[in-house]
């Protein structure tokens, strides 16, 4: 739906802006974004840890 609101956005009323936070938004909203978020932000710690065990 958020898809469908930013193309609509973009090209009938030209406006870039709504059209890239309706992406946003879309991603966030799709069971796909805040766990895929999340499980960037976990690989990132555990890097971090895996580097400081290292010493």
């Amino acid at each position: 739906m958020c898809v469908f609101a930013a193309i609509g956005s973009f090209f009938m009323l030209h406006n870039t802006r709504a059209a890239i936070e309706a992406l946003i938004l879309g991603f966030l909203l799709s069971p796909y974004g805040i766990p895929m978020i999340g499980a960037v932000i976990i690989a990132f710690i555990q890097g971090i840890n895996e580097a400081i065990k290292s010493i």
